[in-house]
């Protein structure tokens, strides 16, 4: 990556338009597409006002060294949210067994579909920050558990049995452990398949 992508992978990191960039350093909205298309490179001073603006180094801008402890900072997050969301995604399908044993009702299921979300939620953060992709065996076990309650439900509907988050018959179980192991050898073929999981 050079200077032109940095300061366009910036840009659109932060979400703000060449207009509203060439505004926050000083320079027109031509200077910053020229920037950006490589056919002019930032002054100096132009430099500086980049890297206050995007609170990276110079180094950076220039010549793409992150500080050491960003990177590593950066890299415990991730991982952070990895290992967390595959914990999250598994707590929520206990949680909805559990509440489905209690009450047997649909409704006491929706908080562990939260807690799913939730874990869903904090992989794709993680996979936002910079550092390593994320580790096949987390893609994996978050798969396998966000398949498990909607492979259940739907072995239900399939058996003409009661529809429930975990299998509740012998039929409901056969049709369940298909359907469950169809998704997690489509789900492995998937997530084996050359360039998966690779940071953007």
């Amino acid at each position: 990556m050079n200077l032109a992508e940095r300061i366009q992978a910036l840009r659109k990191a932060r979400g703000v338009s060449q207009e509203e960039l060439a505004d926050q350093v000083g320079v027109s909205r031509q200077a910053v597409s020229k920037w950006e298309s490589e056919q002019s490179s930032p002054e100096l001073d132009k430099v500086i006002a980049l890297s206050e603006y995007f609170q990276v180094t110079t180094d950076y801008l220039l010549k793409g060294a992150e500080p050491a402890g960003r990177s590593a900072q950066s890299h415990l997050g991730s991982w952070t949210l990895y290992i967390g969301s595959a914990a999250m995604i598994w707590i929520g399908v206990f949680a909805g067994c559990a509440g489905w044993y209690e009450n047997q009702g649909l409704a006491s299921v929706l908080g562990g579909m939260c807690a799913q979300v939730l874990g869903a939620a904090g992989f794709f953060i993680g996979k936002a920050l910079p550092g390593e992709k994320p580790p096949f065996w987390v893609r994996w076990l978050n798969v396998l558990g966000a398949a498990f309650m909607p492979c259940s439900m739907l072995a239900g509907a399939l058996s003409a049995s009661m529809v429930s988050p975990y299998p509740t018959g012998p039929w409901q179980l056969a049709v369940f452990a298909a359907l469950y192991l169809a998704a997690g050898a489509g789900s492995l073929a998937w997530l084996k398949r050359p360039g998966a999981g690779k940071k953007p």
